[in-house]
């Protein structure tokens, strides 16, 4: 509990008023008695006013000394930030000829928020269409009335169904989780049919041939770019899907040359620069019209419905081999990236008059500090100076300024530590942004005017939010980091450091994470070491819904990401390692009786969760609410306890508890001891009602549905869609 600080002084200028005629009153009583409008009345009103007054200032004592104790931890306040997010920016279908480059820090507007492109762009009459080949599990077909094996009969060969998925962009979650090959298809399309004549088409691709495209891309989970700028890209596979003729059923994936990616790939909102092949050939692709054979084997999936086949340009494709199960937000053609600023050139902010000390004033508070350009005219001629934090380190002919982007103002130097502007020397700020806020924090569909370049030729596009625009901060905001901040000054040191930085990463969402010291991981669990020093072993795992065979399992960018946050926080020396938790899979199964036969079912099913709740990883599960804790021992006792609890349950008679070693075999035991580094992972619960043992989980006595390795990608035509 914080210890209550005591107020200097509460009183009002009332009470104060009061108290003084109550002194008057005891101490001169030949004045009384006093009468309204009486001049002694009046001075004791202002001596109440006046002192009031200095009550005021007295008890912002407090408040000055924790904004200079903040100035002397170096932790300045942090000023506005602008939005950032991409706009595509089409060119208008008149024909097959591509418009002028469209030059970076080119003017948008969002009503009265100013937007500045980021980058250049060649802007094109393309479209582009997102696609996956879905996988399709043997209970979907049986399900669609489809046998797995009259596919392999139709095909005559060792099938896998998929059925093509179409995406919305900015819309739909772009997600391979359920991707039959772990890629995206991208297909580059004409919306309009004027272009689509054979003509016409042959001479766009001929203009598109050795061209460099902008696609926009976004996470779902998007970083500011401070943040991004520290992690590793991501590796993104980019390919154009080739294929010169129709019969071959099987495709050429030759890779794209990467220009420049800002998105650090995927892993924030950006644009990737790709350059298109020089040959024109290679845009020719020739791929399986019939629904039957659209997607077979390696070839793209069939086209949504609303693109006829005469208005496909290419294929495209993007994988990531580092996150197979990759999840976007957004991908788009035409892209730019956007910035929430104005921008200001050759603007004249005061003329030299020689004194110590000069002041020029960019009468604006919310200019971008690092884009400030200031130039001083001498013998005709601009001359730029340059920024300094202070001037103690500055000469004399040091053409130094410092910039305070609170105020706006640029301060010369004073003839000895930093030169002075001569005398009618005109100071010009030659380039600065300016802007920042969450004004700049906009949805989709907002961004609807492009000021410079003032052209017909192209339309504007604006499927996705700009982001992580912030105002200025606050002192109470400022103050607010103080705690956090000695607490344990962003590094770790203790176990307890190691715990909060890494679930309060900013970079990517962690449910959990606990830290053993002197574990240090082999190349097996066998050669794991104990109690090594100078090892801190980090076990990290996102958040999850808890459900069957679905422990909370972190991914290889998940486990790259905190690494990459908490190395730069540990201690030199430190020997780091982020790792996931090893998981065992368990089976169990109870039987039990119950109060009210009525609600069997029911009853049944909440103990089934109950018992998957009370293993589960994350909190809410554990004895104390905060996950099962690492390398406690499974006991049988323990769940038949879980289970009593549930209402409706009159007796737990039986509990049979299973675990899978790594051959496959399924073991029977009573207690199920775990290392520090596992954890249990429950596959399934089954719950039945009686005195007699229950069966063993279905589970365990499960069929092995054989490898699909080897197997063809096909589609499903279903018969009624």
């Amino acid at each position: 509990m914080p210890i209550p600080i005591t107020s200097l002084d509460n009183r009002s200028f009332d009470d104060l008023v009061a108290e003084a005629r109550q002194r008057l009153q005891a101490h001169l009583p030949e004045m009384q008695p006093l009468v309204e409008g009486d001049p002694m009345l009046a001075l004791v009103d202002v001596f109440a006013w006046m002192t009031e007054s200095v009550i005021y200032r007295a008890n912002l004592i407090p408040e000055r000394q924790r904004q200079a104790f903040l100035n002397l931890l170096h932790l300045p306040m942090r000023p506005a930030q602008p939005a950032r997010g991409i706009v595509s920016i089409d060119t208008k279908p008149k024909g097959p000829a591509l418009p002028p480059l469209l030059r970076s820090e080119s003017t948008l507007a969002a009503g009265e928020v100013i937007f500045s492109t980021l980058g250049e762009l060649q802007s094109t009459p393309l479209a582009l269409a997102v696609m996956t080949k879905e996988s399709v599990s043997d209970n979907d077909l049986d399900a669609l009335g489809i046998p797995r094996h009259s596919l392999q009969e139709i095909y005559g060969v060792k099938t896998k169904a998929f059925r093509p998925r179409s995406f919305s962009a900015g819309k739909d979650v772009l997600d391979l989780a359920h991707s039959q090959d772990k890629r995206f298809y991208l297909l580059l399309h004409l919306p309009d049919k004027k272009l689509a004549a054979p003509a016409t088409l042959a001479t766009l691709r001929e203009n598109l041939a050795g061209q460099i495209i902008n696609v926009g891309i976004a996470p779902m989970d998007d970083q500011p770019a401070e943040i991004a700028e520290s992690l590793a890209p991501r590796k993104l596979q980019w390919h154009i899907i080739w294929q010169k003729n129709a019969a071959d059923r099987k495709a050429m994936y030759l890779p794209l040359e990467v220009i420049h990616d800002t998105s650090k790939g995927g892993r924030q909102t950006g644009v990737v620069r790709l350059r298109l092949p020089k040959s024109v050939g290679v845009l020719k692709s020739q791929f399986a019209n019939d629904p039957q054979y659209a997607g077979f084997g390696n070839t793209p999936p069939e086209q949504p419905a609303d693109i006829p086949p005469e208005q496909v340009v290419c294929w495209l494709s993007l994988s990531a081999p580092g996150e197979t199960d990759l999840k976007l937000g957004y991908l788009g053609i035409n892209a730019v990236d956007v910035i929430a600023q104005g921008i200001v050139r050759d603007q004249v902010i005061g003329i030299g008059d020689g004194r110590v000390g000069q002041v020029a004033l960019l009468n604006r508070s919310d200019v971008d500090a690092s884009s400030v350009q200031i130039e001083v005219s001498e013998h005709g001629t601009y001359v730029p100076w340059q920024p300094v934090p202070h001037f103690a380190a500055s000469r004399p002919d040091d053409r130094v300024y410092r910039f305070d982007s609170a105020t706006g103002t640029v301060q010369f130097g004073d003839g000895i530590r930093g030169s002075r502007p001569a005398p009618n020397a005109r100071i010009r700020a030659a380039y600065y942004r300016y802007g920042g806020g969450k004004q700049g924090n906009l949805p989709a569909d907002n961004i609807k005017q492009l000021i410079t370049p003032a052209s017909t030729a192209f339309l504007l596009r604006h499927e996705w939010r700009t982001a992580y625009g912030l105002d200025a901060e606050t002192v109470a905001d400022a103050e607010q980091r103080i705690p956090a901040h000695l607490n344990h000054r962003n590094r770790a040191v203790t176990q307890n450091d190691f715990i909060q930085l890494a679930r309060d990463n900013p970079i990517a969402p962690v449910g959990r994470a606990e830290m053993i010291a002197g574990l240090l991981p082999g190349n097996s669990l066998a050669s794991v070491r104990l109690h090594v020093p100078g090892v801190v072993s980090l076990f990290v795992m996102p958040p999850a819904i808890p459900a069957f065979a679905a422990a909370p399992k972190p991914t290889a960018g998940l486990l790259r990401d905190v690494y990459t946050y908490m190395d730069e926080r540990k201690l030199l020396g430190t020997e780091l390692y982020v790792l996931s938790p090893e998981f065992i899979p368990v089976a169990i199964s109870l039987s039990v009786e119950v109060i009210d036969p009525a609600v069997l079912t029911e009853t049944l099913n909440t103990v089934n969760q109950a018992v998957l709740l009370y293993l589960w990883a994350l909190a809410p599960g554990g004895h104390l609410a905060q996950g099962w804790p690492m390398g406690r021992a499974l006991e049988i006792n323990e769940l038949i306890t879980v289970a009593a609890r549930v209402k409706g349950v009159l007796a737990v008679n039986h509990v049979r508890l299973f675990y899978q070693v790594d051959s496959g075999e399924w073991i029977e035991t009573d207690k199920l001891a775990l290392q520090k580094y596992q954890l249990p992972e429950v596959m399934v619960v089954e719950t039945h009602e009686g005195e007699d043992p229950p069966p063993a989980p279905a589970i365990i006595e499960g069929v092995d549905g054989g490898d699909d390795d080897d197997a063809i990608a096909v589609p499903i035509i279903p018969e009624l869609c």
